[in-house]
């Protein structure tokens, strides 16, 4: 292809023929609040949610000994462990700092948090999640929304501003 031709990242993003495309944004992680999340001693810190495809990023912090109950992913997920030590309840592993956990859409797990530190990970999610008693029988769904409703509503209690956390994700 003739230098002529070729098309810079700029050019893409501003020639109308070509569509919309969204540049990467920057998440200051310091400007964003942990909040409770659905168990005691569970908290996020919410990064981004596309409200349309239900897509989430997110920080996860869990105490010691703390966790989320069973609940089954709508959608593929993927945590990179940045402190401390988890499992997935009846798993042979321990995910600690640096490791990977990727999974299928259909998977359902119970995870905690082991050791004596606080565990934590960065997560992507492309679905929602559904958390169900021992029954099997759901007693929750938590999505890019709800999850969106919660930043929004901690940072109402509490007197902060909140970042446009949906801002660069199109649907």
């Amino acid at each position: 292809m003739s230098a002529r031709n070729r098309r810079t990242p700029r050019d893409a993003a501003t020639d109308p023929a070509l569509g919309r495309v969204d540049m990467p944004v920057l998440v200051r992680g310091e400007a964003l609040p942990w909040f409770p999340f659905v168990a005691e001693g569970v908290h996020v810190k919410l990064c981004r949610a596309n409200l349309t495809t239900g897509e989430m990023v997110l920080l996860i912090r869990a105490a010691p000994g703390s966790g989320l109950a069973a609940h089954y992913h709508h959608g593929v997920f993927a945590s990179y462990t940045v402190a401390g030590r988890w499992r997935y309840l009846g798993s042979n592993w321990v995910a600690a700092r640096g490791d990977v956990v990727v999974g299928p859409a259909g998977a359902t797990q119970a995870f905690e948090a082991v050791g004596a530190e606080p565990a934590e990970a960065f997560v992507h999610l492309t679905g929602a999640l559904e958390f169900r008693d021992d029954a099997g029988r759901t007693i929750g769904i938590e999505s890019a929304e709800t999850l969106h409703g919660r930043y929004l509503a901690h940072c109402a209690l509490y007197g902060l501003d909140p970042i446009d956390v949906t801002r660069g994700l199109r649907g």
